[in-house]
């Protein structure tokens, strides 16, 4: 029997942005004919001449995904104003209703450089993830995500397309299915949906413009269809280096590993459990006779001082480092 100390220390962290309120669970104005979830905007926060005819098409939901530690989703859902079917629409920038025709190009979600109908980022996720539970009066019928990563523009996110088109880095365009029908059960599913790049247009990120609607067209769909939002999360997929950070310490029979984690890890749409660091020491190549030396939970960087078996000191033996959510495991170590 042997035994290690576990030492996390404060490593050089890397910053992945997130969505503000992305769990939708802090909410302004609520019981009004104004309620938006913080960071979050739909019609009533709309610019454009036509602003003023629109009416309240979200509202703070109590359902919730399976497993999730919040209390709250987004609702959105369709209306009809005078016959024309308005599509429940929620964004992160603004909307602008400029044009009396629900497919009208001045239709459209954009976002409102500094201000709060802005989301800044630096770095292009590799996917968005997010629980969606779609209920539509037609099977036909399909809901829509949008999500663009741009530069140094107020962007606007057009049906089909995007202008200023060179400031584009990076984007998402996902039609679903219904879940189910609108009187049927609420059934949730998790997307997870990869970015397209394109770098070739813009390498400068600066902003995440992302919007849902309850229809992949505007004015399509039937008044009442509806789409609750939980839960969205940006991935960056991960990496994890290793090495040693002090191979003589004041006991011969330890060592300190550091190890560097980058990305998103323990995802907090997943339901799994927290992610474990683990030392193994090993005499093969292939780990088969690999022996646990260190273990801690966390998602950052850090280092753990291990204690070297017996049976292992004064030999060439080698040590790798492992994660558990999401799985991943470093370059072998060579230790003389």
């Amino acid at each position: 029997m042997f035994f290690f100390v576990s030492i996390v220390t404060n490593a050089q962290e890397y910053d992945f942005i997130q969505i503000p309120n992305s769990g939708f669970e802090h909410w302004d104005n609520l019981g009004t004919k104004n309620e938006e979830p913080q960071h979050w905007h739909s019609f009533k926060s709309s610019t454009g001449p036509f602003s003023s005819l629109l009416m309240q098409q979200i509202e703070r939901h109590n359902a919730t995904r399976s497993g999730s530690d919040g209390k709250y989703s987004a609702h959105i859902f369709s209306r009809s104003i005078v016959g024309i079917t308005a599509n429940g629409n929620v964004t992160n920038g603004r909307l602008n209703a400029g044009s009396m025709f629900p497919a009208g190009t001045k239709n459209n979600n954009y976002t409102q450089r500094n201000s709060e109908f802005s989301t800044e980022i630096n770095n292009v996720p590799d996917s968005l993830t997010v629980w969606i539970c779609l209920r539509t009066k037609k099977e036909e019928s399909y809901g829509r995500i949008m999500c663009y990563v741009h530069g140094d523009a107020d962007f606007v996110c057009l049906t089909g397309g995007w202008e200023p088109y060179e400031m584009l880095c990076a984007q998402v365009e996902f039609e679903f299915s219904r879940t189910s029908s609108i009187d049927g059960e609420m059934i949730w599913k998790r997307l997870s949906l990869p970015f397209k790049d394109y770098s070739h247009l813009c390498k400068e990120p600066c902003y995440i413009l992302t919007s849902f609607t309850t229809n992949r067209r505007a004015g399509e769909g039937n008044a009442g269809d509806e789409m609750f939002i939980d839960d969205l999360h940006l991935i960056y997929n991960p990496t994890l280096e290793a090495k040693v950070k002090n191979e003589e310490l004041e006991n011969a029979n330890e060592i300190e590993i550091e190890y560097i984690i980058k990305g998103t890890m323990s995802a907090p749409n997943l339901n799994l459990p927290p992610n474990e660091v683990i030392v193994k020491i090993s005499l093969e190549d292939d780990f088969k006779d690999s022996v646990v030396i260190g273990r801690v939970v966390t998602d950052k960087s850090g280092s753990i001082r291990c204690k070297i078996p017996d049976n292992f000191i004064d030999k060439n033996y080698k040590i790798k480092v492992i994660t558990t959510n999401y799985p991943m495991e470093s370059d072998c170590l060579i230790i003389h």
